[in-house]
């Protein structure tokens, strides 16, 4: 082989090295390309889950006013979005997205999604805050006990120049001290609500968005699982509010402030005779 040939032959070898160096390079731009792709998705998705949990706590803060307003009318609104934002049918996707697309980026096992809707449908799932009118009325009669047993050690001993004024005088106090039980139940009913969606956004949301990061999918649905379960306790919750809060204007329309004022004037109005 001459001289040319040889070198002809050597930078042959050099082109289709360099060819090859190329693909490869072009290859690996290619992987880096789509990685990073998998990367904005599944950030993407991890930014929607993290998001919810913001939004519960955001809403939290609105039901705080509301409920101190008594703007029981915003107080629905404000629980009703709260069982939006925890929709295992929009949830869910979002978690197994970001766990499978994770899975095929780091060249993991995937992870079984199969999972039936179903599954949520178990109203009793974790251990959210629990209330009913029951639990309401004994800690009422509870305050009640507690005013007359106060009254007792202050006027019990009292030396009362009428017959029937001690009877006056203890009549007015247990018509405070049930006007003030009532409210205390209407607070109660309300600070229910709040513990709800306190339970959401501060306890199980932080708990699902860690077992996302983990890739632990068991654990994210039983939170989410949990998180459902506490968000349709709402519902009922509100219809334990709405009651008591009705018992409160009942007792005394002034002790709902700006509410009680508008609602006992429609109530005037709507009894007022007709003018011919």
């Amino acid at each position: 082989m001459t001289t040319v040939e040889t070198g002809a032959h050597r930078m042959g070898d050099l082109a289709e090295a360099v060819a090859k160096l190329e693909e490869q390079v072009e290859n690996v731009r290619m992987l880096r390309q789509i990685v990073e792709r998998l990367d904005m998705e599944i950030a993407a998705r991890m930014d929607e889950i993290e998001t919810i949990g913001g939004a519960v706590l955001d809403l939290h803060g609105d039901l705080d006013n509301q409920i101190a307003e008594h703007d029981y009318m915003a107080v629905e609104q404000s629980v009703a979005s709260l069982r939006g934002m925890v929709d295992v049918e929009e949830v869910l996707p979002a978690i197994d997205a970001v766990l499978l697309l994770t899975a095929l980026r780091d060249d993991e096992p995937v992870p079984d999604l199969t999972l039936p809707l179903s599954a949520f449908e178990d109203s009793d799932a974790g251990e959210h805050p629990r209330l009913t009118q029951e639990d309401l009325d004994r800690d009422f009669k509870a305050d009640l006990a507690r005013a007359d047993q106060r009254w007792e050690e202050f006027w019990g001993d009292h030396a009362w120049t009428e017959s029937d004024e001690r009877d006056s005088h203890l009549a007015k106090h247990r018509a405070e001290a049930e006007r003030e039980a009532i409210k205390d139940r209407a607070r109660r009913a309300a600070a229910h609500i709040e513990k709800l969606a306190d339970h959401i956004g501060d306890t199980l949301w932080p708990d699902l968005v860690e077992a996302v990061e983990a890739g632990d999918r068991r654990r994210a649905v039983r939170a989410l699982a949990e998180a459902h379960a506490a968000a349709r306790e709402t519902e009922p919750a509100y219809k334990l509010y709405e009651t008591n809060l009705s018992v409160q204007y009942e007792s005394s329309p002034v002790s709902l402030g700006a509410v009680g004022e508008y609602l006992s004037g429609f109530e005037t109005w709507l009894t007022a005779p007709e003018v011919e």
